[in-house]
């Protein structure tokens, strides 16, 4: 549920760390909210992702540049 997802983006406080692995197809439940918020944990992919694609992504709240560890 992607809401539920967004909820506890909300949520995150400032300086913690997130780590996100998504074996299967997580572009196409995603919507545009969701997105913005991993590009400000430091996400740089989360906008290119396709249908059935992989991603591993660590970031944090308040990061200032993008996270180097994403793939």
């Amino acid at each position: 549920d992607i809401n539920k997802l967004y909820t506890f983006l909300q949520e995150i406080k400032h300086g913690t760390i997130v780590l996100m692995a998504s074996y299967d197809d997580a572009a196409t439940k995603m919507n545009d909210k969701v997105r913005a918020y991993f590009m400000e944990l430091g996400s740089s992919h989360v906008s290119n992702l396709g249908f059935r694609d992989n991603w591993v992504f660590l970031g944090a709240k308040g990061l200032k540049k993008m996270s180097p560890f994403e793939q």
